[in-house]
């Protein structure tokens, strides 16, 4: 693990100054993260999430992060009648952050810490065998960028206080920014599974909404090797959302056109 910054407080027990010593933050290794470009009426999205799922028994759930956006094109509108969703997953920040990341070309895709791969169109990638090897080379990578997240939620009022630290080991130039968001698994609803309409499917790691802009909030501060730089959010979860099972997922990522690639991400529950 790679050590960050020691650092040290002062504390007034009476009359006596005592030193404290604050443990140091460790940046740790590179973590990856896949945006899944999915919907409720996508026949082959099931076996593409099922792939990342075997992905992160192999990497460690910590380490691989995923995050479903359901705004594929028409394969996202939910199903009415029967069938019917009891859900709409998608969101108007989720369809803006999936138009910022790439184009559509297909389900299952999906961006791999939103690299551009050698002679793609568009960074959500398909098919879902080229994953692995994206998500493989990505872990080789380090950016030495630590980034945490704490959080305090009031179970009664449901509001959610955030804070998320961005902790450069090394100088990074150029511009980059902060994307925050909130997840939610284990959701039962309707899924089309290869042309089989189940209506018990769990979704997993579904976007619920983006707490900062769309195409992330640009870091004004200069990331300075050394420095901390802290940025809070606050919201209060809707009654929908399944606490227990919702996540804080924060990344940082390139802001230039086209280089939008993810230095480091983390993700933290809402209820431990």
């Amino acid at each position: 693990m790679k050590k960050l910054l020691p650092l040290l407080a002062l504390a007034f027990l009476g009359c006596e100054e005592k030193e404290i010593v604050i443990p140091e933050l460790s940046v740790g290794k590179h973590r990856v993260l896949v945006e899944e470009l999915t919907g409720v009426k996508c026949s082959n999205c099931p076996d593409g999430t099922r792939l990342l799922a075997q992905l992160q028994e192999t990497y460690g759930k910590e380490n691989l992060i995923v995050v479903s956006i359901h705004e594929a094109p028409d394969f996202s509108v939910p199903y009415t009648g029967a069938n019917a969703n009891l859900y709409d997953f998608r969101t108007p920040n989720g369809k803006q952050m999936a138009d910022y990341v790439g184009v559509f070309e297909g389900a299952p895709s999906a961006a791999v810490d939103r690299f551009s791969p050698p002679n793609a169109t568009s960074l959500f990638v398909l098919p879902h065998t080229e994953w692995p090897g994206l998500i493989t080379a990505q872990f080789a990578k380090d950016y030495e960028l630590g980034l945490f997240v704490s959080k305090t939620y009031d179970e009664f009022t449901r509001d959610l206080d955030i804070l998320v630290n961005v902790a450069p080991e090394k100088t990074l130039n150029g511009e980059h920014r902060l994307t925050v968001v909130i997840t939610q698994d284990s959701i039962v609803d309707t899924q089309n599974d290869n042309d089989n309409i189940i209506k018990d499917y769990v979704h997993r790691h579904v976007l619920r909404d983006v707490i900062t802009a769309p195409a992330g909030n640009v870091l004004t501060e200069s990331l300075t090797a050394g420095s901390v730089i802290s940025k809070s959010f606050s919201l209060k979860l809707p009654e929908a959302w399944e606490a227990k099972h919702c996540s804080i997922v924060a990344y940082v990522h390139r802001g230039g056109t086209p280089d939008k690639e993810v230095l480091q991400a983390t993700e933290t529950h809402v209820v431990e």
